[in-house]
């Protein structure tokens, strides 16, 4: 039978950023972010002979899979058989897989595909598990070992992904507080759907060359205590200073990295510039952050929405999404 899941992007607001081993992609660091409700991801998975992997865009055209991209799906696989041989319970899965994906979200420009991509086939692979049911902390897992930003989609609305000793089951993570908690809407600016020419996990490998490397991880502690304190108090202006200044501090690493990433485009500055002028103007809550991309998350409360929408539609040539708090990846059909 085959097994159908559903997962969404998230967006950091204290960012993920380097790793302590980029093999089981463990971070460098704590994060936290809040679960989007949309765009959406679904994922169809069977027992197979042999492993397939099909994929299909927003318009239901099926997609060249790369030998890059195929890889990183096999090897999520391998890896998630050996996650579960270290818990005993890999005896209980089939020996192929066949995988079908419908992706409504651009790829590499900032609106964490492969979260909620790996986050999707978690799901999937949990519920092929035979026996007691994984936990959500080890499905969070599972989603870990394709995206290290996948891990924070295994629960809804403000979820950290935090560290806990060594070895594959180490970072995992853990929901703040659910999404009815504070609704929140993230008005997503796209100013290029052109695809980053250096990845995320790419990138991830290289954090360390950075000179600000070291100072941003000492800072990360700090940064998730204001950040959780803002999301549970449900004060928006702490919330902002912290998730500002979190992700232009991530920009700063990555541009002084060997070599330099330099996602943020003329069009993201511009753009941070004009919300800026904007929300100082007519007092609005709205804050800004990026993830590895031009792309501009513009999280607001339900009383600014319709000036943030407003300000987003008037943006030339750029598409704009429309998300708010969401929950989990979850199975549609089993």
């Amino acid at each position: 039978m085959s097994i159908i899941a559903q997962s969404s992007p998230n967006i950091a607001l204290i960012k993920y950023w380097g790793n302590r081993d980029d093999e089981l992609r463990l971070p460098a660091a704590d994060s936290l972010s809040m679960v989007l409700d949309f765009p959406t991801v679904s994922a169809t998975v069977d027992s197979s002979e042999v492993l397939s992997i099909r994929s299909y865009d927003h318009d239901g055209i099926e997609k060249l899979q790369t030998e890059a991209s195929v890889d990183r799906l096999k090897k999520h696989w391998t890896l998630t058989k050996k996650f579960l041989r270290s818990i005993g319970r890999t005896q209980e899965l089939p020996e192929e897989i066949s995988i079908t994906i419908h992706s409504g979200i651009p790829p590499s420009i900032g609106i964490a595909s492969s979260a909620a991509v790996f986050s999707c086939l978690a799901e999937a692979y949990a519920a092929l598990v035979r026996g007691k049911a994984l936990t959500r902390e080890e499905v969070s897992i599972i989603g870990r070992l394709g995206s290290g930003s996948g891990a924070r989609n295994s629960f809804g609305g403000y979820v950290a992904l935090e560290n806990h000793g060594e070895g594959i089951g180490s970072a995992y993570g853990r929901q703040i507080a659910s999404e009815e908690h504070w609704m929140l809407h993230d008005i997503i600016l796209v100013p290029s759907r052109e695809e980053k020419k250096v990845g995320s996990t790419e990138g991830h490998a290289k954090a360390t060359t950075s000179p600000l490397f070291a100072e941003r991880i000492r800072q990360i502690p700090r940064r998730m205590r204001e950040c959780i304190d803002a999301i549970q108090r449900k004060d928006f202006e702490k919330l902002q200073t912290v998730s500002e200044e979190d992700s232009l501090d991530m920009h700063h690493v990555m541009e002084t990295q060997n070599p330099p990433l330099r996602y943020l485009s003329d069009a993201t500055h511009r753009i941070i510039d004009d919300i800026k002028t904007l929300r100082d103007r007519e007092k609005l809550q709205v804050l800004f952050t990026m993830d590895a991309g031009p792309t501009v998350h513009l999280i607001c409360t339900e009383d600014s929405r319709e000036a943030v929408e407003a300000f987003a539609g008037r943006q030339k040539d750029c598409i704009m999404f429309k998300a708010k708090t969401g929950k989990s990846s979850h199975l549609v059909e089993k």
